[in-house]
Order: structure tokens, then sequence, then C-alpha cells
């Protein structure tokens, strides 16, 4: 019987900001918000000087009506988004977080 070649694993080099916004992805999927949310922390956590992650984070708690925490997460996305001289995507910030100021139903805001 011949013996078969000793194989490597294979491990997939991901970095956390990535690992962790794909168990965000899944999480809202199967629907499970509180995951998600506890997810897209962790990248804001790391990556904290991406908008989009803020944003993500922000849209996540309007989501779960965490009204604070969604006014707080679309502050700091709309300051990164300023400060990089991004106007149009600022614009949208800015109307997100009018819904989040005015505790507005998420239904009516774009999931």
């Amino acid at each position: 019987m011949r013996r078969r070649p000793a194989r490597k694993l294979q491990t997939q080099t991901t970095d956390p900001v990535s690992a962790a916004l794909a168990r965000a992805r899944r999480a809202r999927r199967k629907g499970h918000d509180r995951h998600e949310f506890h997810a897209l922390r962790e990248a804001c956590a790391i990556g904290e000087y991406d908008a989009t992650l803020w944003t993500m984070l922000g849209a996540a708690c309007l989501r779960q009506e965490r009204w604070e925490e969604a006014v707080s997460a679309l502050k700091h996305a709309l300051w990164l988004r300023e400060r990089a001289g991004e106007e149009k995507r600022a614009v949208v910030t800015r109307k997100l977080l009018g819904f989040a100021g005015r505790e507005a139903p998420m239904h009516r805001v774009a999931a």
C-alpha cells in the first residue's frame, strides 16, 4: 500500500475586519440581528477610520431601534466622510442621521 504525501493545511489569511464583516453578513442573512450588531462593532473597533463600517453599524442600529447608538455611529461616519471629501456619501449619511434623530421606523429607510 502506497502512502500519500503529506498535504499542507491551507489556511486563508484574512484580515480581522473582513472576517468580522463576513460574520455580520452571515448573521444578517440568517436574521440574527444581535450577532450582526456585535460583529459590526468589532469591525468598527478594528477599522475605526472606515466610514463604510460606521455607516453599516448605524444602519444595523436603526433596524434594531437602537437610536442613540445609531446616532453616535452615523455622526462618526459623517465626520469621516466630510474629512475625506466624500460629499455625495455624506449627504446619504446625513439622511440616515435624520431618520435616527427622529426615531423613524426602519421600514421607511432603505435596508
